[in-house]
């Protein structure tokens, strides 16, 4: 006896067959786009929780995963960024031209101002890609670094700045002269 099939037939096994691998490629596809939307989210939580100190290393190294993070996707040997990825990529290069910009000490304020200023852009553009609802001016101002951070980063970079200077030449090591209160009291009687 033969065993004839009908179309639907071979359309049910190639089904059977197929299915399994299809939705093991489409789980794949799916955790490919979660693993990259969750890099990114990493990213600017970095970005925002550095960004009252924006020379700790974690931010440095943040602000280069950028190009990296955002970079879009290569397609037969072409680079393709949607809009707003372009935007931020973009938005990095403008921050990061100003950031090598070189300044007069007398420019610092108007460099650090513009620096602020393309900082905040970025974060914004970053934040609007990845879903968050803030404005510039809470991007800009809400953030918390206490008054203690300060001082202590410039007494650090005053120490190490008068170090080099004396490890340089450039100035001795102050020594003072003090007199001992037993040695007065000797002294004096």
């Amino acid at each position: 006896m033969a065993i004839e099939m009908e179309i639907k037939d071979w359309i049910t096994i190639s089904a059977i067959i197929i299915g399994p691998v299809l939705a093991v490629q489409a789980q794949k596809f799916l955790e490919a786009i979660n693993y990259k939307k969750q890099r990114r989210l990493n990213l600017f939580h970095t970005l925002m929780s550095t960004r009252a100190t924006r020379v700790s290393n974690e931010h440095i190294a943040a602000l280069n995963m950028i190009d990296i993070e955002f970079y879009g996707r290569k397609i037969f040997g072409h680079r393709f960024q949607t809009p707003t990825e372009k935007s931020i990529t973009n938005a990095w290069k403008n921050y990061n031209d100003q950031l090598n910009t070189p300044y007069a000490p007398e420019q610092l304020a108007m460099w650090a101002a513009k620096n602020d200023e393309l900082f905040t852009t970025l974060l914004y553009k970053m934040s609007s890609a990845l879903g968050y609802d803030f404005d510039e001016v809470q991007l800009k101002r809400d953030c918390y670094r206490p008054i203690a951070h300060v001082n202590l980063e410039e007494e650090q970079h005053k120490l190490r700045t008068a170090l080099i200077d004396v490890l340089e030449g450039k100035k001795p090591i102050p020594i003072s002269q003090f007199e001992h209160e037993k040695d007065n009291e000797t002294t004096n009687s």
